[in-house]
């Protein structure tokens, strides 16, 4: 099938990466069709609906229907066949001018003549997205924004700084490709997001720390959320004797700004990290880290950075979300 993304402009070579990768722990193999800004048709045998429940970057996955020039959307609109009664929806990419409200009435009266038109129980839903050029898709899932909002670290139990946001979370446990059922490990688990949004996605999640603080901290949270992990104090180098084999690795380390690495310098905490990593993952497992420095963890021996997404927060912080494959 021929599934439409549209994805969150926030980074959107993020947003690709998280939604291709989640393709695949579905058994997908996406293959790109097209992509535009916004936009990124693949094609896929990935369960659609599956696939919108674990994205975190993505407002709607549909089947694709057609996509068009601009001039041509009425045109094509009386070329697609879909089950009715239909609703239309239409959105644009970027800041060009356009009369999207009549876009959608033109379309509904197309479509609707043999379909038949129902604004609150439709059959099919029908999004005319505008990126550089004009795509017709049937929505099958909607992504929950408002969802990840909810889980911000700000409304939880246990509140600490410079925490990621959920959305981001979910973007980083996709980005390591696990399926549903494996083991994916957090080595600095913080206040447990990514270990919460691993188990909303049926993954096995465990959770380390060499601080009780923060394994506390993050069992209030993920009780709070009514979700679990296993949770375990110990060092990073301790990882390998402690857990064992993971099947993927994803985590947000300590920067050195508002957390603390115990008097230990972050290049050297991060060589030892990737070196209790290289133990405990097997040839070909992802690890999907954010550092502030590409350079920090570019060189890594036994891993193979496959690629790195650089996110703006604000001026003193950049979160760059880096890929490794273990040799």
């Amino acid at each position: 099938m021929k599934l439409l993304l549209e994805l969150s402009m926030e980074c959107q070579s993020l947003a690709r990466a998280e939604a291709l990768s989640a393709a695949i722990a579905l058994g997908g193999s996406p293959k790109v069709v097209r992509e535009e800004p916004g936009v990124l048709v693949i094609e896929t045998n990935a369960d659609p609906g599956a696939l919108g429940s674990r994205l975190g970057l993505c407002h709607y996955v549909s089947e694709w229907l057609a996509s068009c020039e601009e001039g041509a959307v009425e045109e094509t609109a009386n070329g697609i066949e879909v089950e009715g009664p239909i609703r239309v929806r239409s959105t644009k990419i970027g800041e060009r001018q356009l009369d999207l409200a009549s876009t959608t009435r033109k379309v509904g009266a197309i479509i609707g003549k043999t379909r038949g038109v129902d604004l609150h129980r439709p059959a099919t839903e029908i999004r005319v997205i505008f990126s550089d050029e004009a795509h017709f898709a049937g929505v099958i899932s909607s992504i929950d924004r408002s969802s990840f909002e909810k889980r911000k670290n700000r409304y939880l139990p246990f509140v600490y700084p410079a925490s990621l946001h959920p959305k981001y979370a979910r973007a980083l446990v996709n980005l390591t490709q696990v399926p549903e059922g494996g083991r994916l490990l957090d080595p600095f688990c913080g206040t447990g997001a990514i270990l919460a949004e691993g188990s909303m996605i049926g993954l096995k999640t465990i959770g380390t720390d060499f601080s009780e603080r923060m394994i506390e901290g993050s069992r209030k949270n993920l009780d709070h959320l009514r979700l679990s992990a296993d949770l375990k104090l110990c060092d990073v180098g301790e990882i390998p004797h402690a857990i064992g084999r993971v099947d993927g690795i994803a985590t947000d380390p300590p920067y050195g700004r508002s957390t603390s690495t115990d008097g230990e310098g972050i290049p050297e905490l991060y060589r030892r990290s990737f070196d209790a990593f290289s133990e405990t993952l097997k040839s070909g497992a992802r690890i999907s880290i954010v550092v502030p420095d590409v350079d920090l963890v570019r060189n890594q021996q036994g891993f193979r950075l496959l690629e790195s997404h650089r996110l703006w927060v604000h001026r003193s912080l950049t979160r760059n979300f880096c890929v490794f494959e273990r040799i």
